[in-house]
């Protein structure tokens, strides 16, 4: 009978945890079956208990400070986009009201010119009718 092996891929941290895990136990039953005294292993098993703990801790610091300063980072990034934006608004408001401005003054320009044409228009048509009534 041919058998078939299931080959999956097994997922790195796992192979991680089970090398600590048999590490681990490997350790205990090394410390358990060593000609100590029980003082001695229970002080031995203690002290490796303390180092783990205290390697732990210093990690949880370490990724606590490296957090905050991802955070602080986040935050100074958010402000300098937000003024960036602020300013890019500002000066397209700017130029909206300089440009409206320049509209007004090209619209009040262009009537002027018209009204002082149409005068010049309405003085020669008086004008001509005066010298056509004087005529």
């Amino acid at each position: 009978m041919h058998m078939m092996w299931n080959r999956r891929r097994t997922d790195p941290s796992t192979i991680l945890y089970a090398v600590l895990a048999g590490a681990g136990a490997g350790l205990v039953v090394g410390m358990l079956l060593a000609p100590k005294s029980g003082d001695d292993m229970r002080s031995d098993i203690g002290s490796t208990v303390d180092d783990y703990l205290d390697a732990a801790r210093e990690r949880a610091e370490s990724l606590k400070a490296s957090a905050a300063s991802m955070a602080q980072k986040g935050v100074q990034e958010v402000r300098r986009t937000t003024d960036m934006i602020a300013d890019k608004v500002k000066d397209a408001v700017n130029k909206g009201e300089n440009e409206a401005h320049n509209v007004v003054n090209r619209a009040a320009s262009t009537a002027n010119d018209a009204a002082q044409k149409g005068q010049k228009a309405a003085k020669q048509a008086a004008s001509n009718l005066q010298n056509e009534a004087n005529a």
